[in-house]
Order: structure tokens, then sequence, then C-alpha cells
């Protein structure tokens, strides 16, 4: 009942069309944004819109004397429909156009390509070339000289071929010349992102280079200076680099080997593979496939929203996918921070120390650790191998758990008091010191075979 009262409109119809209004205008101006993928990321945002609409309803609504509007109107829920719907239609179109171009060609029209070459020009040595391009590949390579040779083939989708020769006329492949170095880029004088420009370039061996693209490919190989390559919907390769590498992801994975320098990847997406690097390598992001780096010979970092890894002169190899991380033959020390992963490790030369909850840790040693052992679990088992002449310092403490050992000492003790079940003590002769805590779980202390 409203009492005699007038009941107040509310404000969440407005701000729908707005948001509508703002996404189709986004689209006009810039075909190439990727809408889809930004929708993925940011749909909580009509959640917000929501709760601010309603708050600002009912405040006014208090203020006025009037009833509050119902938390959802009839208008209110078919324009969410509708809106629903212009989103969904928006991330499978990008989704089409990712994996399936061929489709997404045939919708607009035929495709219809040409090929345009860029006059080759006389570099300095040591120069930084920058390449920018609102979509397409870029494949880099190195060539005898000193000449910058830029070739690129344009592609169309129009009904004619005449209407698509229009809009390729429309952009224009340049290098140009800046303080920094040399700038190549493309020139486009109608509707940004029409034209699919991707370019075959070669280089001296002895530049750096940038290269970003909204959506393609990129590869570089055989470059001795800095590399730094961005692509928001696309895979990376670099091979055989002199310099430091930087790569950026929005999608799609990255592989990287031969580095002299330095390894930073950061974003999201898919697969990332890192192998053979003279520096230290870092994976920063939300990578939701397998993650692989194999012989760093520095630091190995691991950032993401469910792990942080650090690791010193990785021998081997280190994996991380959704569930499990493992690691195998690291020189230095380790440090590994999860939450939900299964870890399992082997052969830590330097101090491991280790923190995890509702997953199993498994750790083991071919030879006498040298380092120190701390491992905090919970709710999940320890499973800890070590050579049977091992010499070390132990504690050990499951919290409403179980503890067992293959090693048994009369300075090594094993006692349940209470819920909780311990082992501490020595075996052998001095040693690193190892500790164990987890709860509600077992820890198994065995000789490795």
């Amino acid at each position: 009942m409203t009492n005699g009262r007038q009941r107040r409109s509310s404000i969440f119809a407005g701000l729908l069309l707005i948001l509508l209004g703002v996404i189709f205008l986004l689209d006009r101006y810039d075909p190439a944004l990727g809408l889809g993928h930004l929708i993925r990321l940011y749909w909580p945002v009509l959640l917000v819109i929501w709760g601010i609409a309603k708050l600002v309803d009912q405040l006014a609504a208090r203020h006025a004397g009037q009833v509050r509007p119902p938390m959802l109107s009839g208008g209110e829920a078919v324009l969410l429909v509708i809106l629903a719907i212009v989103l969904c239609v928006f991330g499978f179109r990008d989704w089409a156009r990712e994996h399936f171009p061929d489709v997404d060609a045939s919708m607009f029209g035929q495709p219809y390509s040409r090929t345009q070459t860029v006059n080759p020009q006389t570099i300095s040595a040591g120069a930084h070339v920058t390449i920018e391009i609102p979509g397409g590949n870029i494949p880099v390579h190195t060539a005898p000289g000193i000449d910058l040779s830029v070739n690129a083939n344009e592609t169309a989708h129009a009904g004619t071929e005449s209407a698509a020769d229009e809009e390729m006329d429309r952009t224009q492949v340049k290098v140009d010349r800046t303080a920094g170095g040399y700038w190549i880029h493309t020139v486009e004088t109608g509707r940004r992102g029409m034209v699919r420009v991707d370019l075959d370039i070669e280089v001296p061996k002895d530049v750096s280079l940038t290269a970003t693209t909204n959506y393609g490919d990129i590869q570089i190989a055989g470059v001795t200076g800095n590399v730094e390559a961005r692509t928001d919907g696309g895979d990376i390769e670099i091979h055989n680099t002199g310099g430091n590498v930087n790569a950026t992801l929005q999608r799609g994975g990255a592989r990287i080997d031969n580095v002299a320098g330095d390894v930073d990847v950061k974003g999201r997406g898919n697969e990332i593979e890192i192998a053979d690097v003279t520096g230290n390598a870092t994976v920063q992001g939300a990578f939701i496939d397998t993650i692989r780096l194999r012989n760093v010979a520095k630091i190995t970092r691991y950032i993401s929203p469910w792990s942080d890894l650090t690791a010193a002169q990785v021998t081997g190899r280190l994996e991380v996918d959704s569930g499990d991380i493992a690691l195998f033959d690291a020189a230095g020390p380790v440090k590994i921070v999860a939450h939900n992963k299964d870890i399992d490790v082997e052969n830590v030369a330097g101090a491991l120390e280790i923190s995890n909850a509702h997953g199993d840790i498994k750790v083991a040693y071919s030879s006498q650790p040298r380092g120190d052992l701390n491992i905090t679990n919970d709710a999940a088992e320890v499973d800890l191998a070590l050579p049977a002449r091992s010499n070390f310092q132990m504690s050990a403490l499951s919290r409403y758990g179980s503890v067992d050992s293959d090693f048994e000492a009369p300075a090594l003790r094993l006692a349940n008091e209470g819920q909780d079940a311990r082992l501490s003590g020595a075996f052998g002769t001095g040693g690193p010191r190892i500790t164990i805590v987890t709860s509600y779980a077992a820890i198994h202390v065995r000789k490795s075979s």
C-alpha cells in the first residue's frame, strides 16, 4: 500500500539506456576495440549501476516523502533482457572473429587482398624500431645488411572488389623517422579498423624493437637488442634475442626462448612457454592454461591471483596449471605461496619455503638437502621424501591429524598429544632444519627410493 503517497520513478531504466547508447557508440567509433572481451571482464558494472540506482531512489523517495520504486519494474526487466542480448551478441561476435575469421568475413562481404611494399630504408646501427598497427600479424626477422624492409598485405571485406580497393586506398603503411628511431604504422583516412594489415618486416640484427597490434600474432627472431611485444588478441613468439624481452597479452599465449637478458610476461591469456633464459624470468597475470618455464639462470617469478612463486636458478622446469604447481631442480632458494593447489617439488638445493591451503604438498630430495625446509599447509597432506642417509633436525606437527616416519633414531621422537601428532628431534649429525605444520591431514616422512 502507498497510503495515498505518490510512487517515485526509478532512474535505473535511464541508466540502462545510457549504457546501451555508450556500447553502440564505442562499437561505431572503434570496431576493433574488442567490446566482447571488455564485456566478459566488466559485466559486474551492471550490478554496480543497479545498486547505485536503487540507493539513489531510496534516498530521493525518503527526502520527497514518496514511496520508493520496486526493486525491479517490468520495464526495467525488459531493458535488462535487451541489454543481456546485446552483450551476448557482442561477445559472440568478437569470439567468432577471433576463432573463425573466415566466417566473420563472410558476414561483412568477400575478403579482398593486395600487397603494399614500402621502400627499404637504411637505418643506423642499434636503432629502435617501433611497429604499431590496429590489427594484423607482425612477423619480424633479421637479414644481413643495414636495411629496414616492410611488406604489407592488406585485406578488406566488401561486396565488390572496387569497394574493397576504396577501403584499402584509405589505409597506408608508412615508415617515419622519429627522435628515438623509426616508426612503422598505418595512416587511415577511412573508418578505423576496417582494413586488416598483416606485415612482413626485415630488420638488421642489432636493432631493438617494440611491436603492438590490437589483434593478431607477433613473431620476432634473431634480434640482438631489447624486444617489447603487445597484442590484445593473438599469440606472441620471440626467439634468439640478445636483450631483454617484455610481452603483454590479453588473449592468446606466448613462446619465448633463447634470451640473453630478462623475460617479463604479463596480462592474461592461455599457454605460456619460456626456456633458456640467461637472466630473470617473470610471469604475472591470470593465465588459465599451462605455464612452463625451463632453464632460467637467475630468478624465476610467477605471480597470479592464486599463487606467488620465487625460485632461483631453475636448472630443470616449472609447470603451473589450474590445479597444480610442479618444480623440478632448482639450484637456489625457493618460496611458494598458494591456495587450492597440489604442489610437487623435487631437488631444491637451497632453502625451501611453502605455504598452501587445501592442496597436497609433495617434496622429494635425491641427495642430502642443504637448505632449511619450512612447510605450512591447511587441511591437506604433506609428503616428504629424503635419502636414507640424510642428516636433519625435524619439527613436524599435524593438528587433528597424524604423523608417520620411516626414520628412526634415539633423538627423533614420534608422539601423539591429544588430537595432535608430532615428530621432533634430530636424525644423523646436524643438517638443515625441517619444519612442517598442517591440520586435519597426515604428514608422511619417508625414505626416498
